[in-house]
C-alpha cells in the first residue's frame, strides 16, 4: 500500500493528513468545521483557525492520520510530521534556565511513596537549589543556574 501524505501549512503550523491512516470519525470536522471542510478542495483551510485551535483539534485525531509540526529553519524533511500526540491532558514545558512546569492532572509520587495528586500546573526543579523540592522556589535566578 503507499503511503500519500498532504500537508497544509499556516505558516506557523503544518497540518499533515495521511489518508490511510483516517478512519473517518469525524471528530476533525465535527470539533472545527471551519478548518476541516470534507468534501471540498483543499479540505483542510488552516487560515480559518488559530494555529493554538488547529493543534488542540488536531491532537483529538483518533486514528493519527492528522498530525503536525511547527514550521522552523531547524526543521528538516524527515522530522516533518513526526509530533503525534494524543490530547490527554498533560502538557510539559522545560523553562530556559529555569523549571520543569507540568500540567495536570498528574500523580507526584515521593521518594517515601506517598501519592499526590496535582490537578494544575506544578513547577519542578531543575537547579537543584531549591528549598521546597521537589517544586522551584525561584532559586535558579539567585544561583544564576544556566542550562
Amino acid at each position: 500500500m503507499i503511503k500519500s501524505k498532504k500537508e497544509y501549512s499556516n505558516g506557523v503550523v503544518t497540518v499533515v493528513y495521511e489518508p490511510d491512516l483516517c478512519i473517518h470519525s469525524e471528530v476533525c470536522f465535527k470539533g472545527l468545521p471551519a478548518v476541516f471542510q470534507p468534501g471540498t478542495r483543499p479540505w483542510i483551510k488552516v487560515e480559518e483557525a488559530s494555529t493554538e485551535e488547529i493543534i488542540k483539534q488536531v491532537q483529538k485525531c483518533p486514528s493519527r492520520a492528522l498530525s503536525f509540526y511547527m514550521n522552523g529553519p531547524e526543521r528538516t524533511d524527515d522530522e516533518k510530521g513526526q509530533i503525534k500526540a494524543i490530547e490527554a491532558g498533560q502538557k510539559v514545558e522545560v523553562f530556559k534556565d529555569g523549571p520543569i512546569m507540568m500540567e495536570g492532572p498528574i500523580t507526584l509520587i515521593s521518594s517515601n511513596g506517598q501519592r499526590k495528586v496535582l490537578s494544575s500546573a506544578s513547577y519542578f526543579c531543575r537547579c537543584g537549589a531549591s528549598k521546597n523540592k521537589p517544586f522551584c522556589d525561584g532559586s535558579h535566578k539567585e544561583i544564576g543556574f544556566k542550562e
